[in-house]
């Protein structure tokens, strides 16, 4: 390989780190050069009102031009780096990337927090309150959350009250977790390259799209799924191959023991996500081996004396057996829904251009934009890494020879099919597909490490999804920060300096409301309609929220209710709008005041 003469790297470093800072300064005051250039184009060119609305997409794909022309010239030229340099670039990107990760949670958090991120900060704070990772007080949704986001968001209302605040701190902390989890597992599948585990490291968490960053980045609550599966894999093929082993295997395999039961006493999700798809990928391989090799089948000899398919089979029972803990015990001493009523949807009522459409809007693509601008170069690599990412795979499962990276590879694409099979025919959301694909880095770090895989494919591949990833994560920073989205929380203001302490509202609008004063306000989630509309008797969800606040003896002090102009609208002559008394409205909610409990109780 001819690398870069010294003071060539030199010099190209100290260019690429000021071009970077430059074009970042542009993302970062992207919302107010877009009011600079309007009042420039009214005053200097136009002379009369401008419609920045119509023109914001092309100003803002102007103002990400420079930060996509640095990423392309310092992806061109990487190869040619020394590793020493290319660890200084990716630093680089990851240091912004946190930075950007932790300023717009800050900025702008309040504009895109909604009733299911902001649960995780009410979650800590019971926990916070009740001195316990796990109260009882509290009502769960789909999982029993034992390793989840309150571990470390808890901790932190030790020394501010601020929930802003705590969010803020908590989506960068929790995010680092995921390169470090990813670092373990690349490990363990022998990729000894310390730039290429830094630049999976670094793609791993970067916000790809607005829904990535609303579930990842920001709302945090996919991590844990994530992580937990980076780990669980890590330890797994530390124990069951020999190419890198544990020092202190009886402590792994003690580990992996634990961390398989408490996946299946937290959820079934965790069985259906990577548990039940490893067992499986283990298991057929090793019965193709006897089958080929023509051996007799000896079950002892399969299942306990193959470590590999030992360890599967145990970490998928230990599973198993958590899920049942979680069905009889758990599901009687806390309050959370299960799966085990969940059915099938109406066939092809997804169909595959849906499907595919969501997919792909989860590596950052949109619709209807230029070709000739950064969004729409990001929907030309997202085809050409599509492309080139499904060539490695195929080239790299022909080969015959077995390793741990080939059933990893394996696993990857049946934990995908199979996942992608559950979700299209059980309960749809696109979201949750952002879970599978995070195991792309680590993928793409094994074929670029291979030898069976051509240099031009390599290449590629790696250089279309380190440049999509980077670029699309740079525009949904300016799509955060240049969010023209009317504020629709303007009612927290009001409630925050109203002496209304307790409230009730449908679920989306009772916890973000909540955390946008700061848990000045408790608010109890009413039943809702399929047409997500104000229930005809007095019902409570009780979901992902403390039991106090439906345990409410009954006192004369006054309460409200929140509804959307939406809600409002659709029942105008509910009983609970005639008794109530208005005494907030604007153009997306309305807030009545009722003397009590009783009274808004009885209203309905």
């Amino acid at each position: 390989m001819n690398y870069f003469s010294k003071k060539t790297e030199t010099i190209l470093t100290c260019i690429f780190l000021l071009a970077l800072f430059v074009s970042s300064l542009l993302i970062l005051y992207s919302n107010s050069l877009m009011y600079l250039i309007q009042t420039f184009l009214e005053t200097k060119v136009y002379h009369r009102t401008f419609d920045i609305a119509k023109w914001a997409d092309t100003i803002i794909a102007l103002i990400a031009f420079p930060v996509t022309a640095v990423i392309f010239c310092a992806a061109l030229i990487f190869v040619k780096l020394r590793d020493r340099t290319k660890l200084v670039f990716i630093g680089s990107f990851t240091a912004f990337i946190v930075f950007f990760i932790g300023f717009c949670s800050f900025t702008k958090g309040n504009e895109f927090i909604n009733s299911d991120s902001a649960s995780e900060i009410l979650l800590a704070k019971e926990c916070f309150l009740k001195k316990n990772f796990w109260p009882r007080s509290w009502n769960y949704s789909t999982e029993f959350r034992l390793l989840n986001t309150q571990l470390i968001t808890t901790p932190l209302f030790f020394f501010t009250s601020n929930w802003h605040i705590v969010k803020m701190v908590s989506a960068v902390i929790l995010t680092l977790i995921l390169p470090l989890s990813l670092w373990f597992l690349l490990s363990k599948l022998s990729i000894r390259s310390l730039w290429l585990k830094s630049l999976c490291c670094l793609l791993v968490f970067c916000p790809t799209s607005l829904t990535t960053w609303d579930v990842i980045q920001f709302g945090n609550y996919y991590i844990p799924h994530i992580a937990m599966e980076f780990v669980y894999l890590g330890l797994f093929f530390g124990i069951a191959y020999s190419e890198n082993p544990f020092r202190r295997a009886k402590t792994a395999k003690i580990l992996f023991f634990i961390l398989s039961f408490i996946c299946g006493l937290s959820s079934i999700r965790y069985i259906l996500q990577f548990q039940l798809p490893l067992a499986a990928v283990v298991c057929s391989y090793t019965a193709m081996i006897f089958f080929m090799e023509k051996k007799s089948f000896h079950f002892k000899k399969i299942f306990i004396e193959d470590t590999p398919v030992f360890y599967s089979c145990i970490g998928l029972i230990l599973g198993g057996i958590g899920y049942i803990l979680n069905s009889v015990i758990l599901s009687n001493l806390y309050s959370f829904s299960d799966y085990n009523n969940i059915a099938f949807n109406i066939l092809g009522e997804i169909s595959f251009i849906k499907l595919f459409s969501d997919i792909a809007m989860i590596f950052g693509y949109k619709n209807e934009v230029s070709v000739m601008t950064p969004a729409g170069i990001v929907n030309v690599l997202f085809y050409v890494f599509l492309v080139f990412f499904l060539i490695c795979t195929f080239v790299f499962l022909k080969k015959k020879k077995m390793s741990v990276r080939k059933i990893f590879i394996t696993f990857c694409v049946v934990m995908i099919l199979f996942n992608g099979f559950v979700y299209v025919n059980t309960d749809y959301y696109a979201r949750y597909f952002t879970i599978l694909f995070a195991c792309i880095p680590a993928c793409i770090a094994i074929y670029i490490d291979e030898t069976t895989v051509s240099v031009i494919k390599k290449y590629l591949l790696g250089i279309s999804f380190t440049c999509l990833s980077l670029i699309a994560s740079f525009i949904t920073f300016e799509d955060v920060l240049t969010s023209t989205e009317p504020n629709e929380k303007n009612a927290a203001e009001f409630l925050a300096k109203s002496p209304y302490t307790f409230g009730y509202a449908t679920f989306w609008n009772a916890n973000v409301f909540s955390y946008l004063t700061d848990g000045k306000t408790e608010i109890a989630c009413l039943d809702r309609t399929k047409e997500d509309c104000l229930p005809e008797k007095f019902v409570c969800e009780k979901w992902l929220t403390p039991d106090r606040y439906y345990d409410r003896k009954e006192n004369s002090s006054p309460v409200f209710l929140l509804v959307t102009e939406y809600e409002y609208t659709s029942s105008p002559e509910h009983p609970l709008f005639s008794t109530g008394k208005l005494v907030y409205a604007d153009e997306c909610y309305r807030i009545f005041e009722f003397t009590s409990d009783i009274q808004f109780k009885n209203s309905f």
